[in-house]
């Protein structure tokens, strides 16, 4: 099932720093002003980034951040294993959560404080 994003660009980098502030994704909110500042020196890339947040898919989103890392490179030796990857992947999630919202509002929050639940769970076994 496709969700569609009715907010405008604008609206939308709010809600990703938003959510990614909300769940602490640190290098996730990193990459994505790092496309907001590229964005506003290629009017290209801001072309590129419009229609991805507003319509795109998971592998446009992937090639929308490519400039700033490899996706499917090889993991490093010291963790994060895959620290760009990761960091797609949190706004990819955000995206997710924000297409939710627009259908049933209030699943945003939701989504975010069930990921705070679920992850103090697995820190609370490995210890």
């Amino acid at each position: 099932m496709k969700l569609n994003n009715p907010y405008t660009l604008q609206e939308t980098v709010d809600k990703l720093r938003y959510v990614l502030i909300a769940k602490s994704s640190l290098c996730s909110l990193v990459l994505l002003e790092k496309a907001i500042a590229k964005s506003r020196d290629d009017e290209n890339y801001l072309s590129l980034m419009e229609r991805t947040l507003t319509r795109g898919s998971t592998v446009e989103l992937r090639e929308l951040l490519s400039p700033f890392g490899e996706y499917f490179s090889a993991p490093r030796s010291e963790f994060p294993f895959y620290p760009h990857a990761d960091a797609v992947n949190g706004i990819d999630t955000a995206m997710h959560y924000i297409k939710l919202d627009a259908i049933r509002p209030g699943d945003m929050l939701d989504c975010i404080v069930f990921t705070f639940s679920y992850e103090q769970q697995i820190q609370c076994w490995s210890i």
